[in-house]
C-alpha cells in the first residue's frame, strides 16, 4: 500500500473522491505523485458529448476552441484549487468544483 507523504498528505484528495474510496495510488498508477494523464480521469470520468449546437451559450465541456480535447486539469484540480481556464480570456464566470 502507498503511504502519502506529510507535505503530499497536507494537499487532501477531494471528499467526492474520498468517498468513493478512492486512494492516492488510485490515480498515481505508474509512478507515486507523477501527474496523472487525462486518460486516467477516464478510468472513472467520461468524456463530455459534442455538441452540434452551442445555440449562443458556451459549454463548458465543449469549447468552440477545443472541443472535448482539453485536458481536465487546465480546470480541474485535486489537490490545489480548481480554476476556470475560459476566465484566462472570457468573462462565462463557470464555477468549477
Amino acid at each position: 500500500m502507498l503511504v502519502c507523504t506529510n507535505a503530499i498528505a497536507a494537499n487532501e484528495i477531494r471528499l467526492h473522491h474520498k468517498e468513493a474510496g478512492l486512494k492516492c495510488n488510485s490515480c498515481h498508477i505508474n509512478k507515486p505523485f507523477d501527474s496523472v494523464e487525462m486518460e486516467q480521469c477516464l478510468t472513472c470520468h467520461k468524456l463530455p458529448e459534442k455538441k452540434t449546437d452551442y445555440h449562443g451559450a458556451p459549454d463548458k465541456h465543449d469549447s468552440p476552441h477545443y472541443g472535448i480535447t482539453l485536458e481536465c486539469e487546465n480546470c480541474h484540480r485535486e489537490h490545489s484549487e480548481s480554476e476556470d481556464y475560459c476566465a484566462n480570456c472570457h468573462d462565462f464566470n463557470f464555477k468549477v468544483p
